[in-house]
Parts: C-alpha cells; structure tokens; sequence
C-alpha cells in the first residue's frame, strides 16, 4: 500500500499523468470510441483530481488511520487542533473554527473532548469576555509531537528514495496548493 502512496504523492508533486496506457498523440476516432477516457486520463487537472482523491483516501483509510496514541481524544479530526495551536499558540474558538474550515459547533465538540482529555486549556479571552481562549497544554504537546512523528514515519518511508529536490518541489507545491485552496474556499 505504501507504494501506491508513493506513486500517488509523486505525481502529484511533478504533475506526471497516470494513465491506463502509454501518453502519445491524442487520436480523435480513439476518443469517440472510448466515449471521452482518453482525453480525461490525459487532462493534466483530470489527474490531479484523480490523484488528489487517491491521495487523501490512501492517507486517511491506510497510512494515518492508525497511530494516534493512548488518548482516545485524537484523532484525525481532533489533531489539526493541536496542531493549530502548536503553531500559532493560543486561539480563540472563532479563529479556530474559521482555520479549521469547520462549524463553531464542530470546533466547540473538538475543543471539548480535547479539554476533557487535558490536552488544551479553555479560558475566557482577554479582551473579549464573550469569547474563550483555547490553549494547548504541555500534554497537549506532548500528544501533537507522539503522533506527529506516527505519521511522519511512513512519509519518510515512502519518499526515502526521493532526491532532496523532489521532496523540497512537493512540500513546496502542496503548501502553495493549499494556501490557494484556503483562499478559492474563503
């Protein structure tokens, strides 16, 4: 599994196309006949889709669907909290839940079983009473890097062989990528 991960992650990084059979001039009759496939498989945005979708199926269903630690409270909706707060320290709920791309009542749940496992701290905020501060604590750290590092062992895996390059042009794209999906969804 870890190599069609492998496969998936490294077209998306270089835009490569996977297709059903070797790339070549695009024959029209051929086309019609298979009702549009080889058109779609060769579009290089249909690909990206394709490889998007592969990607974050793999990654959920297989690589990271285990790995979380001990504590029932994270998990992989609950850890883009910790991680959050690990980089941009103390939030608070509304920061969270437009970050998070979620609903103030599914960031308040996250938040709430976060706190109840003690791995973040929830205080009224300083300058707005109406408003709650949410803090990671020190085992909320410690939570974020243990399954950090569960799921950055099989990423190194399977990008071991990659030149530095490769790996430098997919972080790289994925960020840019990302930062632009955040604004398109804004």
């Amino acid at each position: 599994m870890i190599a069609i991960v492998n496969v998936a992650v490294r077209n998306v990084c270089s835009m490569r196309i996977m297709t059903e059979r070797p790339i070549g001039p695009i024959d029209d009759d051929a086309t019609v006949a298979t009702g549009g496939l080889a058109t779609a498989t060769q579009d290089p945005l249909h690909s990206l889709e394709k490889q998007i979708t592969l990607l974050v199926r793999r990654t959920m269903e297989s690589v990271w669907s285990h790995g979380y630690g001990a504590n029932d409270a994270v998990d992989r909706y609950t850890y883009p909290v910790l991680m959050l707060l690990d980089d941009e320290g103390a939030l608070s709920l509304t920061a969270l839940t437009g970050k998070l791309g979620v609903s103030k009542p599914t960031a308040s749940r996250q938040v709430s079983r976060l706190s109840r496992a003690g791995l973040v701290d929830v205080s009224p905020h300083e300058r707005d009473p109406r408003s709650v501060s949410v803090t990671l604590t020190p085992a909320g750290l410690a939570a974020r890097e243990q399954v950090r590092e569960a799921r950055l062992a099989p990423l190194r895996e399977v990008i071991a062989h990659w030149p530095t390059h490769d790996r430098d042009s997919l972080a790289e794209l994925l960020d840019r990528f990302n930062t632009d999906l955040d604004l398109f969804v804004r």
